[in-house]
C-alpha cells in the first residue's frame, strides 16, 4: 500500500518490515487483523494493517452501509513506533523467544529521543 502524507510517500512494498502482529482471532473471524511496523530509507515508521469487517481495519461500503475487510496505513512518530512495538513485545513474551525481538527494540529505540513528533510530519 502506497499513502502520500505531508509531502512524504509511504510504501510497504519499499520499507523495511520491523516486525509484524497478527490478532489472536481466527482468519475467518470478522474481528481478525494483521498490522506490521515499517520504517522507510529516511527513517520515519508507518504501522500498515489489514482487516475483516469487525477489525479496526474495516471499511464501511457505501456511505452508510455495511462495513467491509479493509487496510490502512498510518505514519507514526518514534515514539508511537517504540510504543506499538512495546505493547507487541509484551503480548507475545510468552508465545515465543523473544531475544531476536528485544535487540531490534533495543537497536531501534534505546537511547533515542522521545520527542512525539521525531519521524512524523506534521
Amino acid at each position: 500500500m502506497k499513502r502520500f502524507y505531508n509531502g512524504i510517500l509511504y510504501d510497504s512494498d519499499n520499507a523495511e518490515l520491523i516486525d509484524d502482529y497478527e490478532s489472536d482471532y481466527p482468519v475467518n473471524d470478522f474481528n481478525y487483523f494483521k498490522e506490521g511496523l515499517y520504517r522507510t530509507s529516511e527513517g520515519k515508521f508507518f504501522l500498515y494493517g489489514e482487516g475483516n469487517a469487525a477489525s479496526k481495519y474495516a471499511e464501511r461500503v457505501e456511505g452508510n452501509g455495511p462495513y467491509a475487510a479493509g487496510a490502512d496505513l498510518v505514519p507514526l512518530s518514534t515514539e508511537e513506533a517504540k510504543k506499538w512495538y512495546e505493547e507487541k513485545l509484551e503480548r507475545v513474551y510468552r508465545d515465543r523467544d523473544i531475544t531476536g525481538l528485544y535487540e531490534t527494540y533495543c537497536e531501534l529505540f534505546k537511547g533515542k529521543s522521545s520527542s512525539k513528533n521525531e519521524g512524523k510530519d506534521e
